[in-house]
């Protein structure tokens, strides 16, 4: 049980394992496309994984797809391939598929879901103004778009010319040919996001006044070409289809909706393409494209009703935009409002959450909660993870449910954190006696503070499947009971595993100030309060710290900004201070600050960036640049809460340490340190023991 109660949390979601199957039966009817059927109307699609070698696919790409295709997903795609050397991919590991050598490979993940009824299908882009002048270090040159018009940040393009546009229509088709020799079922031309062909498409890139540019038709000749072209190198059966944004969210200068229904008759009139796949954003709103929590699940569903109602039956229609829910998905197939829908994050928390679901198991799924770390680590370059599956992007090595344990121990956790939990799920599903002890009435740990947040709802669903998963895999979860080393001595079981976090200090120390150990006269009249404590102080009562708070953000993270939301809805005065050179860089990576940032400053919250608190003088908060500049000072302050170190709680380790014959620390008991290394860690020392 997750002992959770309190009836502002209970947006708790209905138990999937008691809702109605036979809803679902629209999704297992198969899809016919060219010579291709897809099993099912699920489909993932295409992630940069960051999984490459050296352009190659990886031994980590097939196990990946291979468990997917065991969990019984219909479709999937592969991450976007580059299909010309004209437009160089901005991620550093990308594969290609215009290079034989680099196609060659996808035959190891088709031979790989062979035994599978899931088809694979590759998608191929340009990157155009994404690019950068000096990825990598051969060929050097200027970046290629449409216009010179370049994305937010990015350089100043030059334009292709007519010739390089012909020849990276000959690039697609040769790439689509070379994937089809390779074994993939069939390919996609990435034409949304702000890649290069959706820039054609978009009326703010393409400003050009040739036959690729001016009105609705003119923007979608390149689209046009390309399909017609890889149509000519494929053949007639095998399925091509075009991703489409249909929604810049940038106004009448770029895409719109209607904009995207003109090219939809105009696209789909042609004949070429036999699906088109619908989502939202571009290189301005990748918040939007990759939806973190904070926005509705299923947000594109209303416009896909709209796009199949334009195509018909002469193509199929995808959508993706946050679908996590497979009923929900289930009543778009149904309703005729598209004919496949995209579960793709959804598949990073569980790969068999399809077979689950068909089988009435989806009660026993692991639920993406749009945390989107696995968004973070591919836009910085690093494998992609997932927070609430450590197996993800490990499936060569650990299986989804850790293997029998030739011998069975009596195990001890405490703390019911996600790392307790999780190594708690682990140790039980291998076979050993677990009982989970945690001292407050509720499991979760850090978690269950976020999940009160506003917008953060979705990290109940991680506590209810983190704590469901201990008692299904055998374990004993016992709550409101606070361990001691006496009692555990007495116990002596075979393993202790002390998983019982870290708290937020209060005395304001900073690694970035070697200069001081603590903010001077923060022990004065102002009352500081570590950002552990402010969080539960205010869970029931926002008003508890005062009227006028100030928050000092070392960790980039989001729960600071969470709570400066919860307090500046009840009418405080919330100031947020940090030394870094923006706010919330941490949440910023995750793609929640330009959803939370518009929501603080309706609220009238003020923040205030590379500047520390230089000293506390009575009730008065005094604020130094970092870089120098005059002092500021914020008067009549009631708390300061101290969003910077962490130390672990490691007592109870400490005083076990020696004394019983095996006993671990796990996560921010050992070390602070994010959700996904937390969980990480309890899982691999779970099927360790």
């Amino acid at each position: 049980m997750s002992g959770r109660s309190d009836p502002r949390e209970a947006e708790a979601d209905v138990d999937a394992g008691e809702r109605d199957v036979a809803a679902l039966d629209a999704l297992w009817q198969p899809l016919r496309l060219g010579d291709v059927t897809l099993p099912n109307r699920l489909m993932t699609s295409a992630m940069t994984l960051q999984y490459g070698e050296q352009g190659h696919v990886s031994d980590r790409h097939v196990a990946f797809y291979r468990e997917r295709a065991a969990g019984g997903v219909g479709l999937v795609f592969s991450e976007q391939l580059n299909a010309t050397s004209l437009s160089a991919s901005p991620f550093g590991t990308a594969l290609s598929a215009h290079d034989e050598r680099h196609a060659a490979g996808f035959g190891r993940i088709v031979e790989a879901l062979e035994p599978y009824d899931t088809r694979f299908f590759a998608q191929l882009f340009a990157a155009g103004a994404v690019s950068s002048s000096t990825a990598g270090l051969d060929g050097w040159g200027p970046v290629r778009a449409p216009s010179r018009v370049g994305i937010p940040g990015g350089e100043t393009p030059l334009p292709l010319t007519t010739a390089e546009i012909e020849t990276i229509v000959a690039d697609f088709a040769r790439s689509a040919r070379l994937v089809q020799q390779a074994g993939v079922h069939g390919v996609e031309v990435h034409g949304s996001h702000g890649w290069l062909v959706g820039q054609f498409l978009s009326p703010f890139y393409n400003r050009r006044e040739d036959a690729h540019g001016g009105d609705v038709a003119g923007r979608c000749r390149l689209a046009l070409e390309i399909g017609r072209a890889i149509r000519g190198a494929v053949g007639p059966g095998f399925p091509v289809g075009l991703t489409l944004t249909y929604d810049e969210l940038i106004g009448a200068a770029g895409i719109t909706p209607d904009d995207t229904l003109a090219q939809l008759e105009i696209l789909s009139s042609a004949g070429v393409y036999d699906f088109f796949d619908v989502s939202i954003g571009s290189s301005h709103s990748e918040h939007h494209t990759i939806a973190p929590m904070a926005v509705a699940e299923g947000f594109s569903l209303a416009f896909a009703a709209r796009a199949k109602a334009i195509v018909g039956e002469r193509a199929a229609v995808f959508v993706a935009g946050r679908v996590v829910d497979p009923w929900m998905a289930a009543r778009a197939v149904a309703d005729g409002h598209a004919d496949v829908v995209a579960m793709s994050r959804a598949h990073l928390a569980d790969p068999h959450l399809v077979e689950k679901a068909r089988s009435g198991r989806f009660g026993d799924a692991t639920r993406c909660v749009g945390a989107n770390v696995c968004v973070g680590r591919a836009l910085k370059g690093e494998p992609v993870a997932c927070v609430v599956n450590p197996v993800t992007g490990r499936e060569g090595g650990w299986t989804q449910r850790p293997s029998r344990s030739k011998r069975t121990r009596s195990v001890v956790v405490v703390g019911a954190g996600p790392a307790g939990l999780r190594c708690a799920r682990a140790a039980a599903l291998a076979g050993h006696s677990v009982r989970v002890l945690e001292r407050a009435a509720r499991p979760g740990g850090h978690l269950r503070r976020l999940a009160q947040l506003p917008t953060r709802e979705s990290w109940w669903r991680a506590i209810d499947d983190l704590a469901r998963d201990v008692a299904h895999a055998g374990g004993e979860l016992v709550l409101g009971h606070d361990a001691s080393a006496d009692e555990l001595l007495a116990a002596a079981p075979d393993v202790v595993v002390v998983a019982t976090g870290a708290r937020h200090a209060a005395t304001g120390a900073s690694w970035s100030r070697p200069d001081r150990a603590a903010i001077p006269g923060l022990d004065g009249v102002v009352a500081a309060a570590g950002l552990d404590a402010a969080l539960d102080g205010t869970a029931g009562d926002p008003l508890a710290l005062g009227r006028r708070v100030v928050i000092v953000d070392e960790t980039g993270g989001y729960a600071p900004l969470g709570l400066a939301e919860r307090l500046g809805t009840a009418g405080v005065e919330v100031h947020v201070v940090t030394p870094a050179e923006r706010l919330g860089g941490e949440a910023a990576d995750l793609l929640e600050v330009p959803h939370v940032m518009p929501r603080l400053a309706a609220l009238g919250v003020t923040t205030l960036v590379a500047h520390d608190v230089d000293r506390v003088e009575g009730d008065t908060v005094v604020l130094a640049g970092v870089w120098g500049g005059p002092r500021r000072e914020l008067t009549a302050v009631d708390c300061v809460v101290l969003a910077m170190g962490r130390e672990p709680e490691d007592r109870l380790y400490r005083d076990l340490e020696g004394r019983l014959p095996d006993v671990r620390c796990i996560g921010d008991a050992l070390a602070p340190r994010d959700t996904a290394a937390a969980i990480f860690e309890g899982e691999s020392t779970g099927r360790a023991l």
